[in-house]
C-alpha cells in the first residue's frame, strides 16, 4: 500500500512539475498525460501517480476532514490539528 499527498499543479517544465501541498510548493515528476496548471494531483514519493477531477478531490478531502474530526472528538489530536487541515484546504481550493 502506498501512501499519496494531494496538491495542486502551479508550474509545469517537461516532464518535471511543481506541486502546492496548501502552502508548501515541492518538484515532483509527473508520469501522468496531459497534466495542466491547477490540477488536482496525488504525490507519492515525489512523482505525481494521478490526476484527480475537483470533484474526486473534495471528496476525498471530505473524508480526511472526517477523520480529523473524529480525532479531535475522541481527545486524539487538538482542535489546532484540524484548523491546520482547514487552512490547506482553503489554500488549495481558492
Amino acid at each position: 500500500m502506498c501512501l499519496g499527498t494531494y496538491g495542486r499543479v502551479v508550474k509545469i517544465q517537461e516532464y518535471k512539475c511543481w506541486i502546492d501541498f496548501g502552502g508548501v510548493i515541492e518538484e515532483a515528476i509527473s508520469v501522468v498525460e496531459d497534466l495542466s496548471i491547477g490540477d488536482y494531483v496525488i504525490v507519492h514519493a515525489g512523482v505525481v501517480i494521478s490526476k484527480l477531477s475537483k470533484e474526486e478531490f473534495l471528496d476525498s478531502f471530505k473524508y480526511l476532514y472526517e477523520i480529523k474530526r473524529k480525532l479531535v472528538e475522541e481527545g486524539e489530536q487538538s482542535k489546532e490539528e484540524l484548523k491546520k487541515l482547514e487552512s490547506i484546504f482553503k489554500l488549495l481550493i481558492d
